[in-house]
Parts: structure tokens; sequence; C-alpha cells
């Protein structure tokens, strides 16, 4: 039975060209805005690849996740968090209202994956939070470089949205995405622990969004940046065990899979794997990386 191929939904491309239109009406007098807002991408989007590099998820889901935070989320967030604003002001929209609505549209696409059978452990969860996250940020940054210009301090928001702070979208729904992950890899339900993931993500952002607006509260940045450097140290700790499982069960599918002795020695170690791709042209190396992600994803499956 063939497999049908993954594609980028229409939909979502239809949904992110109509954010798109309305940030760039909306930037009309500062057309640069675009621009800078791309530019945290440039080094954040290799980090989900980097964290992507052992089972690296199908470019067209990489894509859906993406446009799913550029688009849909960020359209039924602006209206939500406009109608907030329009009836309690900027401050309670900024706590209540865009935690709530952001962190569920932005599980929403994380389930999505899950969907289509393309969780099969915590860190691609956290991989497909890292794209939502990505794409809604990036649609947002143009309203916030937009205004920043009007306002004459771009310099400033910049450093804060681009420097700074580039994954605190991705670091609210992350948390969600390493559940879901782990329960979709157990076999459990992604629903209840999608649930799960929007009680710490909901609080973790509008903590920081409180921080942010309430000056004598902005202590709990603090906390932000302790339990970032714990959501990084764990998810490195997930990528070295994930490798130490392929290695482990490689020698299980050696012959189901008729792994050459190099594959052997190359599958599960990620610095012979890129020493080996620097010397295949480019054809070569997608069938490699190919036939490593498919012998990767089956390894994983051996050890859950």
């Amino acid at each position: 039975m063939s497999v049908a191929p993954i594609r980028i939904r229409k939909s979502l491309v239809v949904f992110t060209v109509i954010a798109l239109a309305i940030v760039v009406a909306y930037s009309s007098d500062t057309p640069s805005a675009l621009w800078l807002a791309l530019i945290p991408l440039t080094y954040t989007v290799p980090l989900f690849m980097w964290l992507d590099h052992l089972e690296p998820e199908p470019p067209a889901m990489r894509w859906n996740a993406f446009l799913w935070g550029a688009g849909i989320s960020v359209l039924v967030a602006s209206v939500v968090n406009d109608l907030f604003i329009a009836t309690f002001g900027l401050v309670a929209a900024a706590v209540i209202s865009a935690p709530i609505v952001e962190e569920i549209m932005k599980v929403r696409g994380i389930s999505a994956a899950g969907k289509r059978g393309q969780l099969d452990s915590p860190l691609d969860g956290a991989v497909y939070a890292g794209y939502v996250g990505l794409g809604f940020a990036a649609v947002e940054n143009v309203i916030y470089f937009s205004n920043a210009i009007s306002e004459d301090a771009l310099g400033a928001t910049f450093v804060v949205r681009g420097l700074l702070s580039p994954l605190a979208h991705p670091y609210f729904c992350i948390w969600a995405g390493l559940m879901i992950g782990n329960a979709a890899a157990r076999g459990r339900s992604r629903s209840f622990a999608a649930f799960r993931g929007l009680l710490v993500a909901i609080p973790l952002h509008a903590s920081w969004n409180l921080g942010a607006a309430v000056p004598w509260l902005s202590f709990l940045l603090l906390g932000h940046v302790v339990l970032f450097i714990v959501l990084v140290r764990r998810l490195r700790r997930l990528r070295r065990e994930e490798m130490s499982l392929v290695r482990a069960q490689l020698q299980r599918l050696a012959f189901s899979h008729n792994l050459s002795p190099l594959e052997l020695e190359v599958y599960g170690d990620a610095r012979a794997t890129r020493q080996l791709r620097r010397k295949l042209d480019r054809k070569q190396r997608r069938a490699f990386d190919e036939r490593r992600a498919l012998v990767t994803k089956y390894a994983m499956r051996l050890g859950d």
C-alpha cells in the first residue's frame, strides 16, 4: 500500500498570505519592518534544524507548522486580542487574552503534526512547537518593528525582540510540544497532553507579558531566564538520549533493513554523518538523508 506524500497545505498558505497582506498594509509607511522581521529567523531556524538533525521531520510538515503559526494563529489571535483591547485595555489583553488565544492556537498547530502521525518522540513535539512559534513571532515582529520605527524606538525594540527574546514564542509552547510528543510516543492521549501543556504555556506567556508591562514585576523575567536554561539543558539531554537509543537499536535493524557496515557506523553519530555528507553530491546526499531518517525512525520506534 503506497503512502500519500506529505504536502504543504494550501489552506495554510492562503491564511498566511492573508495575514501577510494585513501586516504589509499596516506597515506600508515602514516597509523596512518586513525585512527586519526576517533577520531573527536566520539564527533561530538553524537551532531547530540542529535539534531535528537526527530524525529530520518532512520539509512539508515543517513548513505546515511554520505557516500555521504565521497564518491562522496570527489571524485568530489578532481578532480576539483586538476585541479584548477595545473592551478591557491593552495591558489586560497582554496578560489575559493574548496568552490564552495565542497558546491555544499554537498548541493546535503542534497537535496537527500528531494527527499526521509525525510525532515519534518528545523531541519531535519540541521541533514542531519551535516552527509554529517562529512563524507566529515573524509576523508579529513586523507590527512591533513598524511601530518602533514610527516612534523612533527601533534600536531598543530590535534588541529586545530580535536579540534578547527571539525564541520567546517557541519557549512558551515548547513545553506543550514535549508533552504531546511524549504522549504520542507512548500511545497516550494527545488531547490530554495538549491540555496539560496549555496549563504550562499560558501562565508562562502571561507572566512574561506581565513582567514586561508592569515595571515593578519585571523580576518575573529573571525566572524565565532560569526556566529557559532548564529547557535548553533538557532538550540537549533528550537529543543525546535519542542518539544513544538509535545506536543501541541499529544491530536489530541490520538484517531487516540490509544495513551496511558503514551505515552501522555512521547512523546515530552526528559527527560521522556530517563528515560523510560532505563527500556526497546533492543527489547522493538526498538519498542518504532519506534512508538515514527512515532507519532512525524505525530504531526509535523499536526502543519505545
